[in-house]
């Protein structure tokens, strides 16, 4: 039980869901009490309860193309918010559309609800199970455990599955936006630079929310920093540098009947050249002695 233990302790997402995790454990110590497997066993299925309400929020739900009213209260239910979890506001049209297997996800959906539902039955007061050995509360706490760790991963592994598939449907829409845009910290290392290309190393899916999709991009800049008017440099006077520079962002795509979607957001972003000052490109008296050439050309002009 203790793996088991330590496992659920590294899904938990917040202080309180831990803070009631341990809680419910300690019910399993109090040994006066007969009631101590139903206190940890309803503890736990009330923490599979926050744990699902943090991975799909209620008014998130609410606003996903997908979600049709099915209560009296107008409230999601369980498994639309399973549903959430796994694909966000994407609907099953979307999906299908993409080739994915939505039969597979509506399985998985309906897997997931019936093992959260399977915990309520841990928490009914029976004589069966009201004068438990301490070998049965340890098999059956165990078993509580192991049903909370395969709906939590369950989904995990799902919605991994899901951002892998989408991965391979993005097109690398960052490259007009590097070279039309302009880098305060690479102005600052030359008088002047020319961008020769950039390059998009690895993109992927951080997070399917109720109205877009975020992708975390990474990727690098080759620069020619150039020292001195091209004049200059054209009689070997002037000095140009090639350097490449790493960058990351993240384009947000507006959930929409296609993907990627034409509607999308790239964050500001610059780019990181803190390699440039660990490096001994040129010395600093060449630079100098170029930076203050260049300053005085342009005072003459």
């Amino acid at each position: 039980m203790t793996t088991t233990i330590q496992k659920i302790k590294k899904i938990l997402k917040s202080e309180f869901e831990t803070e009631l995790f341990d809680a419910s454990l300690k019910n399993l110590e109090d040994d006066n009490n007969k009631l101590r497997y139903h206190n940890f066993s309803y503890s736990i299925r009330e923490l599979s309860r926050h744990f699902l309400n943090s991975l799909a929020p209620e008014e998130l739900v609410l606003n996903c193309s997908w979600f049709k009213i099915e209560t009296d209260n107008g409230k999601p239910t369980r498994g639309q918010k399973i549903k959430y979890s796994i694909q966000g506001g994407l609907s099953d049209e979307n999906l299908i559309k993409l080739g994915f297997d939505i039969d597979e996800l509506r399985s998985i959906i309906k897997e997931v609800k019936t093992t959260i539902d399977s915990l309520s039955k841990y928490t009914h007061i029976n004589p069966e199970s009201f004068n438990l050995t301490d070998g049965e509360i340890l098999t059956y706490s165990e078993k509580v455990l192991e049903t909370f760790e395969n709906f939590v991963e369950t989904i995990d592994n799902y919605r991994g599955d899901l951002k892998s598939f989408l991965d391979g449907k993005i097109e690398e829409h960052m490259i007009d936006t590097i070279i039309y845009n302009s880098y305060e910290n690479i102005d600052s290392l030359a008088p002047h630079y020319s961008l020769e290309y950039g390059e998009v190393s690895e993109y992927h899916i951080r997070e399917i929310s109720d109205k877009e999709i975020i992708i975390d991009v990474f990727g690098s800049l080759s620069v020619t920093l150039e020292y001195g008017s091209r004049s200059d440099r054209a009689v070997g006077d002037g000095l140009d540098i090639d350097q490449s520079f790493p960058f990351e962002t993240q384009i947000r795509y507006e959930i929409s009947d296609e993907f990627p979607s034409k509607e999308y957001e790239v964050d500001p972003f610059d780019v990181d050249t803190s390699s440039w000052y660990w490096d001994d490109h040129v010395s600093d008296k060449e630079l100098d002695e170029l930076i203050e050439k260049e300053e005085n050309k342009d005072t003459t002009l």
